[in-house]
């Protein structure tokens, strides 16, 4: 037969253990997420164990342990839960293998981007420099056939 102890054993995962915790003290989730400054969310995912539904899973060992601190709870027996739990979940490791192959994509983009917009700038200061040069040989021109002023004035009383 099964004793009640090993019976209780099998159910504990570190969200029911913090969730008794936590209503013994007297806090309500939203209370917990502010001291731990946590999105209010959070909490209430901790507490069911659905650490893939988080935005960021691989920091929920962390918030875990952060949650262990703030009720002063025995953190090695619900981190080694913790991990106990995570080693018999695979999905959590394949979905951080395909966000590092999106990252690596994007940083593509990026650099393409970047190339793109220095060719743009560079093709506008060329042209810049090209329409400043066309008023300075205008004045050229003007400066081939100097105005004698002297003989104007001069002329005009003539």
């Amino acid at each position: 037969m099964i004793d009640g102890a090993t019976q209780l054993d099998a159910f504990n995962t570190p969200g029911l253990l913090l969730k008794a915790a936590r209503e013994r003290q007297g806090y309500s989730e939203r209370e917990a997420a502010d001291r731990l400054n946590l999105m209010p969310d959070y909490v209430g995912i901790i507490e069911r164990d659905e650490y893939q539904s988080l935005r960021s899973p691989s920091f929920a060992r962390g918030y875990v342990r952060a949650y262990c601190r703030m009720l002063e709870l025995d953190e090695s027996l619900l981190l080694s839960l913790f991990d106990e739990l995570q080693g018999s979940s695979s999905e959590v490791t394949k979905r951080i293998e395909t966000q590092s192959l999106q990252l690596h994509r994007t940083g593509k983009g990026v650099v393409i981007g970047l190339g793109i917009l220095f060719l743009l700038v560079l093709a506008l200061w060329w042209w810049g420099k090209e329409s400043s040069a066309e008023p300075a040989s205008a004045v050229s021109k003007l400066s081939m056939y100097p105005v004698d002023t002297a003989s104007r004035v001069a002329g005009d009383s003539i």
